[in-house]
C-alpha cells in the first residue's frame, strides 16, 4: 500500500484528493494547522518557521511514500489584503516543508500544487497555454505561486528531493468555497430556487477560463505522483474554453431557471463576479495526456450539477 502526505487536506481540493486517494487504496495522512479529532491528522502549521524541527519528526515518523503540497491561501486573499499570509502560507510553508523534508532523509515524492495564475496575461496567440509559456502574473496570488514552486524545484535542483511541479487552471465542482464564481452564481440560483431572492446578479461575463472538474483534478494529482517524470512541469486543464457566461447558463439549466432571471450589473456587483484582469486564458492538457494518460472526463454540465446540489444541501452559510 502506498502511503501520502497531504497538506491542505480539508480544503476544496484536499478533500477530493484524500477521498481519490482513498479510493484508490492508499493509507492517508492529513496536515493542518485547524484544531481536528481525526486519527489520520497532524496539526501543524507549516508557515511557523520555529516548528520545522517538529514537522521534520512528524516526517520522519510517518515516511509517506509522496506528499501533495496543496496548502496555500486561496486567490481570492490576496486580492487588496495583506501580502505577509499570502506569501508566507505559499512560499514560507513550501521553504520549511522542503527543509523539514532534506532534515528527515525524506525519499518521498513531493507534489506541488501551483495554478494557472502563474501564467497570468499571455496574448491570445500563446493559447492554449503550454507548460513552455512564460509567466507573467498579474496578482500578488499569481506571483507568490510562482515563488513557491521555485522554491521547491531549487531543492529538486540539487538532488535533494523528488519534486513534481503542477499548475491547475480553474476548478469547478461540489465542495467549491463561495468566494469563486461559480459557487457564487450557485448561491444565487439556489436563493430563488428557495423563493429567497427573484435574480440572480451578475457582473462580467465575457472573460473565458478553462474549467475542469475538481474531481478530474485530483485524479490528475494523483496519477502525476503514481508515473510523473521527477522535476517536470505538468498543467492540469481540460483544454477547453469556457465563458463565465457559459458557467452561468450551465447552473441555470442545472436548477432548471430561465435565463430571464439574471440581472447583470455594471459595474460588476462583486469581487466573485471579477475572474481578473485576464481575458481570455485555456491551458493545453497535451502533455500530461501523452505521457500519463490523464484527460478531463466530466462535462461542465455535470459539475455545474453537482456544484448547485452541494450548494443546496449545504444550505445557507
Amino acid at each position: 500500500m502506498n502511503s501520502a502526505l497531504v497538506t491542505g487536506a480539508h480544503g476544496f481540493v484536499g478533500t477530493h484528493v484524500r477521498a481519490e486517494l482513498a479510493e484508490r487504496g492508499w493509507e492517508v495522512i492529513s496536515l493542518g494547522r485547524a484544531e481536528r479529532t481525526d486519527d489520520h491528522y497532524v496539526r501543524h502549521d507549516l508557515a511557523d518557521p520555529t516548528g520545522i524541527d517538529a514537522l521534520a519528526q512528524q516526517v520522519g515518523d510517518l515516511k509517506p511514500d509522496v506528499i501533495f503540497h496543496l496548502a496555500a491561501s486561496p486567490a481570492f486573499k490576496a486580492a487588496g489584503g495583506d501580502p505577509t499570509a499570502l506569501v508566507a502560507d505559499a512560499v514560507s510553508a513550501t521553504f520549511n516543508l522542503c527543509r523539514a523534508m532534506v532534515a528527515a532523509g525524506s525519499k518521498a515524492r513531493l507534489l506541488v500544487a501551483g495554478s494557472s495564475a502563474q501564467y497570468g496575461a499571455l496574448p491570445r496567440e500563446l493559447n492554449p497555454v503550454t507548460e513552455d509559456a512564460p509567466l507573467r502574473p498579474v496578482n500578488a496570488y499569481g506571483h507568490a505561486k510562482v515563488a513557491a514552486e521555485a522554491t521547491a524545484m531549487a531543492f529538486a535542483a540539487t538532488g535533494a528531493l523528488d519534486v513534481i511541479p503542477v499548475r491547475a487552471f480553474n476548478h469547478i465542482g461540489p465542495g467549491e468555497p463561495p468566494t469563486t464564481v461559480a459557487s457564487a452564481f450557485a448561491r444565487r440560483i439556489a436563493d430563488v430556487r428557495a423563493e429567497l431572492s427573484d435574480t440572480v446578479t451578475v457582473g462580467d461575463l465575457d472573460a473565458v477560463r478553462d474549467f475542469t472538474d475538481v474531481r478530474d483534478i485530483a485524479a490528475g494529482y494523483v496519477e502525476l505522483a503514481e508515473r510523473g517524470e521527477s522535476g517536470r512541469l505538468y498543467n492540469l486543464c481540460s483544454g477547453r474554453e469556457a465563458t463565465v457566461g457559459a458557467v452561468l447558463a450551465a447552473l441555470l439549466a442545472a436548477g432548471g431557471l430561465d435565463p430571464s432571471v439574471v440581472r447583470v450589473t455594471d459595474p460588476p456587483s462583486g469581487a466573485a463576479n471579477r475572474p481578473g484582469s485576464i481575458p481570455y486564458q485555456v491551458g493545453s492538457p497535451a502533455r500530461v495526456r501523452a505521457e500519463i494518460g490523464w484527460s478531463a472526463q466530466r462535462p461542465l454540465a455535470d459539475s455545474a450539477a453537482d456544484l448547485l446540489d452541494a450548494v443546496e444541501k449545504a444550505g445557507r452559510p
